[in-house]
């Protein structure tokens, strides 16, 4: 894909999407580093999910993953979300 920017703001801002876009890849692969395998399936189910022009989301739809991440009363938590995505902000 090519593109020219016509102005500063322009070419900041697609700077600014390409960044987010990077920033999300970043994210998911730290995350799914550092989830917890039993079966492989919460790994396997980390995604981006391009939301809108520079806003992304990074996130599973394992039901159980919530549970993962923030623990239980019978189960510590095993953060890997949260983790992956202040490592790849401090940068």
């Amino acid at each position: 894909m090519s593109f020219k920017a016509t102005n500063g703001r322009a070419a900041a801002t697609l700077i600014a999407h390409r960044r987010a876009a990077l920033m999300a890849q970043e994210i998911r692969t730290e995350a799914v580093l550092a989830a917890p395998v039993d079966t492989g399936r919460l790994r396997q189910s980390i995604g981006v999910q391009k939301v809108s022009d520079g806003h992304y989301r990074v996130g599973t739809n394992v039901v159980y993953a919530p549970f993962v991440e923030f623990g239980t009363r019978h189960n510590r938590a095993q953060p890997f979300l949260r983790p992956a995505f202040e490592k790849v902000r401090r940068g």
